[in-house]
């Protein structure tokens, strides 16, 4: 008796599939850094249809990080299309072509109207959507370059409009919701840091801006850090400046999962950025991975040893790493697969 009412009931607009699994790797995203899509644990990446938000100090890559999924999505799926709201309006300096970007499925808005995000997307994009468009991934750059409904209308800065942008972007959230779910969009979207006025004396100093309802809403929260040791800089021998000091050309940043709803919280990862190259040294972060999660065998302080294969110093084994795409996918997958464990 119960199957036939239950055959009614999943009938209903809104009735979970139970046979989708958001975690299997058809239906996540995953970044080009290996370290950032470890921390994510259950699944290695963002499942499409989830939201994450990237916090941290001015400068710290949150903006870079978004491109590094962006570019994977293009190069992981020929027909996915992907969207960014960049309400800092900056675009035009920050999308190169060493991220991987698909021109041709990529559309980013210089705007930070709250009807030219939120309502374009409830409107115009569900639209589309459901005609078919396959758009994978919505990139918000930041949500605290948002205007708030109040403070867009007001005819002088000097009325100030108290919690005009918290109910902003709680409206807002809300409303692309059940689009971001339906047609299981990865949803990722930057936001500002503040001084912890209520840290006391042990606290963090700082904390993510926002309020309430953007800390529901999202399932993964990363703090992006820019590694600030001196050993962290690539420098360049043949540029120096004015007190002679060599030009940097590059520099490692951190991410770490500081919350999630639906996975580990704690993990923390880091990659290599080049300022004319992205990405780069990713054999350097599979071979950390792969010490660190006991993945290779090392009877010494010096000998990393892969199957029938062995390197006598950590140089060694990470130049082969960078070399070897063999080597790299073999240590990939059990990285992955002992992620979701």
């Amino acid at each position: 008796m119960a199957n036939k009412w239950m055959a009614k009931l999943n009938k209903m607009e809104g009735a979970v599939d139970k046979e989708y699994d958001p975690f299997a790797r058809e239906n996540v995203l995953r970044s080009t850094s290996p370290s950032l899509n470890w921390v994510f644990g259950k699944g290695a990446g963002l499942p499409y249809g989830y939201g994450a938000i990237l916090y941290g100090p001015p400068k710290s890559g949150k903006s870079l990080v978004s491109n590094l999924f962006i570019g994977a999505l293009h190069q992981s799926d020929p027909e996915a299309m992907a969207i960014k709201f960049n309400t800092e309006m900056r675009e035009a300096g920050q999308m190169e072509d060493y991220w991987g970007v698909d021109q041709d499925r990529y559309i980013a808005y210089d705007v930070n109207e709250p009807e030219l995000i939120f309502d374009r997307i409830k409107s115009e994009i569900k639209e589309m959507l459901d005609q078919g468009m396959p758009l994978k991934l919505i990139v918000i750059d930041s949500l605290q370059g948002i205007q708030g409904v109040k403070e867009s209308n007001r005819d002088s800065i000097t009325n100030h409009l108290m919690g005009d942008h918290a109910k902003t972007i709680q409206d807002g959230l809300k409303a692309i919701l059940p689009i971001i779910r339906r047609h299981r969009i990865a949803l990722i979207c930057c936001a500002h840091i503040r001084g912890n006025l209520d840290a006391g004396m042990y606290g963090p100093k700082e904390k993510m801006a926002g309020g309430w309802a953007q800390k529901h809403f999202f399932e993964y929260f990363i703090e992006v850090k820019r590694d600030g040791s001196s050993a962290s800089k690539i420098e360049d021998d043949s540029v120096k400046d004015f007190r002679g000091k060599k030009e940097i050309v590059g520099h490692k940043i951190y991410v770490k999962m500081a919350e999630s709803s639906v996975g580990v919280a704690g993990r923390s990862g880091q990659f290599t950025l080049a300022y004319d190259k992205g990405l780069i040294n990713t054999g350097e972060e599979i071979a950390t991975l792969a010490k660190s999660m006991s993945l290779v065998e090392m009877p010494n302080n010096r000998t990393y040893i892969v199957g029938d294969k062995k390197y006598t110093s950590k140089a060694d084994f990470n130049a082969a790493l960078e070399q070897d795409l063999e080597l790299q996918q073999e240590l990939l997958k059990k990285i992955y697969e002992k992620a979701e464990a």
